[in-house]
């Protein structure tokens, strides 16, 4: 991600943060008061898409919390996770769904019917198209893992309540953006709307969460 952001965003001269601040007046401000965003890159692994799911719908201190139960009982592996019950992973604090959407997830990687390495090399829709056909990856799942995971410059998780605030802040806008409205106001931004969330989301950890740029 650090090198489409800041070198090769594969959409002619500099990185996606360039190429997005040449599209947006707003945009180039907010980089030139704000600083660019960090590098939030994550491995393209079983690991992420398992820490997503285990995180949807509950706070990051709890996720965590979970997830270190988890590997406390050598629950991580998707080996491990895919010959295991739901019973038993609901040992490390997991409801029964999540649970049963880790294995579902972990059985697919396993039995090879998901390409995890090879989804780099998919257009970004057809990556999204394929994780939401796993039971437990919706959209916000599958764009996030796009975006710092296979650092798909143009992955828009519209749904994300901090990149909608975001938005708001950017824009001056006197109400918070409902999903269609946050999709249509960056329909411009194309094809560096990942950029543009990491942007946001910058902005919003700075000015509504009040952490410094050395912080984030």
């Amino acid at each position: 991600m650090h090198q489409k952001l800041f070198i090769d965003a594969g959409h002619g001269d500099g990185g996606a943060l360039q190429g997005l601040a040449r599209l947006d007046e707003d945009v180039a401000r907010a980089l030139k008061t704000y600083g660019s965003p960090p590098d939030r890159s994550l491995p393209a692994s079983f690991d992420t898409l398992a820490r997503a799911i285990v995180g949807q719908q509950v706070s990051r201190t709890a996720a965590s919390s979970i997830w270190n139960r988890m590997e406390a009982a050598s629950l991580t592996h998707e080996t491990v996770i895919a010959n295991s019950s739901a019973d038993v992973m609901m040992t490390a604090g997991l409801s029964r769904r999540k649970a049963e959407y880790l294995i579902g997830l972990a059985a697919e990687i396993t039995a090879g019917t998901l390409d995890l390495p090879g989804l780099a090399h998919l257009p970004g829709e057809k990556v999204q198209t394929r994780l939401m056909e796993i039971r437990g990856i919706g959209s916000w799942t599958a764009d996030n893992y796009r975006l710092f995971a296979l650092a798909d410059m143009d992955a828009w998780p519209i749904n994300d309540i901090a990149l909608q605030e975001g938005m708001k802040l950017l824009k001056s806008l006197d109400s918070r953006p409902t999903a269609s409205e946050l999709e249509l106001i960056a329909e411009r931004w194309r094809p560096y709307r990942g950029a543009g969330a990491l942007v946001l989301w910058h902005l919003y950890g700075i000015l509504v969460r009040k952490v410094t740029i050395a912080d984030v």
